[in-house]
């Protein structure tokens, strides 16, 4: 979808969502997020002031209803996310597209480490508050075992056969056959600091839920930690301390964590291996902080100096 349709489909999903017309302006989107979202501010003082319009290609169609259904489920918590509206196809594109409560915040805006210096305890706590819900009834979302997890991410490793990431795997190897999963609750799948946003240092609102899923909560740890850790050890540091600090000391943790690193060493590898030759350098300083970023987070947690990498 391009910028100029999602005006082409709110008059007919707010006439979906709501029973009637509404006259609606066009809101800024933060920079980064104007291809998947617009905003609208609706003049109808019985709805809501403004509402999101989240819009998915007939690919990720999946991605969507794995968004709602956690949603859903952790609107009825009290958790911090959106309340959505509508979800159903555009006429006009083919794309999904959900209708959501505008939920007022700052997010990172580019700042990730001013950011989390800010919101970072509250950050944490947040994501140990996700993962103490109890169900009865688990919300039907995907099931991440860890070792199905585990091969493909093995199966990456061993075809793309690099050195450094061949070492990371060696380390895991050793550990993964005594790792114990806990009991699987609620995941969010990608909970970063871009998909938060916040008041003064309360987070109120969690967006991002195209991931979510059921397993172990360690899953989300580690991701967490690792994706702070590619800005520096020191975030990650906090965020651990912040969690445990809530929820209590986190079995095996360097395991998560290295794994998590792993994961997204090898997402970067594999988009390294598959860019054009003309695209690789500008690609590589791109990614280059990250990689050591998240280097060094193996270092210091599975204790491998750089020789050993």
């Amino acid at each position: 979808m391009t910028a100029d349709q999602p005006g082409s489909d709110i008059a007919c999903i707010l006439q979906l969502a709501f029973g009637r017309a509404v006259l609606t302006t066009p809101v800024p989107i933060p920079p980064g997020h104007s291809e998947r979202f617009a905003a609208f501010a609706l003049h109808d003082p019985a709805l809501p002031p403004r509402v999101l319009l989240a819009r998915y290609s007939p690919q990720h169609r999946s991605r969507a209803f794995c968004a709602l259904t956690a949603m859903q489920a952790l609107r009825s918590r009290n958790f911090p996310v959106p309340a959505v509206y509508y979800l159903g196809w555009s006429h006009y594109t083919r794309f999904v597209l959900m209708l959501m409560e505008y939920i007022e915040g700052r997010g990172d805006e580019g700042q990730p480490a001013a950011f989390f210096v800010r919101i970072g305890d509250h950050f944490a706590r947040t994501l140990a508050r996700l993962h103490r819900q109890r169900w009865d009834t688990p919300p039907d979302l995907p099931v991440k075992p860890l070792h199905l997890m585990y091969n493909t991410l093995a199966g990456q490793v061993r075809a793309l056969n690099t050195p450094v990431l061949v070492s990371i795997l060696n380390w895991l190897d050793a550990r993964a056959a005594r790792i114990t999963e806990l009991p699987y609750t609620v995941l969010h799948g990608d909970y970063t600091l871009h998909n938060v946003l916040a008041h003064g240092t309360q987070v109120v609102a969690v967006h991002g839920w195209e991931h979510a899923a059921t397993g172990d909560p360690r899953l989300d740890i580690g991701h967490t930690s690792a994706a702070l850790g590619a800005y520096g050890l020191a975030f990650s540091d906090q965020f651990i301390e912040a969690y445990e600090a809530a929820a209590g000391p986190v079995p095996d943790r360097a395991f998560w964590e290295v794994f998590s690193a792993l994961r997204l060493l090898t997402g970067i590898e594999r988009r390294l291996d598959a860019a054009p030759d003309a695209h690789q350098r500008r690609l590589i300083a791109q990614v280059g902080p990250t990689w050591e970023g998240l280097l060094t987070l193996v270092e210091h947690r599975a204790g491998l100096g750089p020789g050993s990498l």
